[in-house]
């Protein structure tokens, strides 16, 4: 803690994005219930920094859907302890649907069942979900919940919803976006990134019967402590709202 206090006051340099204190913003979503008829979007989280630019991305998300209509459930799996450790005496129901599930993972699917977005927001460690969420999807996405066998391979059957990420990164090539959304710094680099996130993207929600509606993935952000910081914010947040506007609206 005595290590984060000083680079929270820019006496220590990190390379992890922080928020200045008085841009920090917080939003506490009012959730959904299976009764909802508004259009629902269910927010994973891993991220265990309430003043990073990751977090700043949902909360930027989610009080834009709910001030569009939308009902907004957030899980944070910092918050809520989750496990993302696959222990022994899970292992045949999240691999073949035997046995009792467990209760943790019951409510998840259950929220997962009633939405109709699923949204993912992380920071981009080496290309992938970070482990706490990688857990979650290990888990929770369990055979029998997600999938099951068909006649010629694995069935989703999460049909009619809606798969969609958002990514805080280090440089891919100068984008915020998707594929074909690079700001002329090194397009086809940063389509390359984006490219492969897809086939990951595509994959994951067709083995659930999903939709893969994309990803907001960001490598423009404000250089931590610079002068400009509150106006290079304002702007990704905006882009961000513009985004989800043409991805999910």
């Amino acid at each position: 803690m005595k290590e984060e206090q000083k680079i929270l006051k820019g006496e220590v340099r990190s390379s992890a994005t922080i928020v200045p204190e008085n841009l920090r913003q917080t939003y506490v979503p009012q959730g959904f219930d299976e009764n909802d008829n508004r259009h629902k979007a269910l927010i994973v989280v891993g991220e265990p920094r309430k003043y990073s630019l990751t977090y700043d991305l949902v909360n930027t998300a989610m009080k834009y859907l709910e001030d569009n209509d939308w009902a907004v459930e957030l899980r944070d799996l910092y918050d809520l302890n989750f496990d993302p450790v696959l222990h022994p005496e899970e292992f045949y129901y999240v691999k073949d649907g035997i046995g009792v599930v467990p209760d943790e993972l019951a409510k998840e699917q259950e929220l997962v069942r009633q939405t109709d977005v699923l949204i993912f927001a992380y920071p981009n460690w080496h290309d992938a979900p970070v482990s706490i969420v990688k857990g979650y999807i290990e888990k929770v996405f369990a055979f029998g919940f997600a999938y099951q066998d068909g006649a010629h391979g694995p069935v989703g059957l999460l049909g009619g919803k809606h798969l969609y990420t958002i990514m805080n990164c280090g440089y891919l090539g100068g984008g915020r976006g998707y594929v074909g959304d690079g700001i002329g710094q090194n397009d086809e680099l940063w389509d390359q990134y984006m490219r492969a996130f897809k086939v990951f993207d595509d994959d994951t929600a067709n083995f659930w019967g999903m939709t893969n509606a994309g990803r907001f993935v960001n490598d423009q952000h404000p250089k931590n402590f610079s002068p400009d910081y509150q106006n290079k914010l304002q702007t990704l947040r905006d882009v961000l709202k513009e985004h989800l506007k043409r991805d999910l609206f």
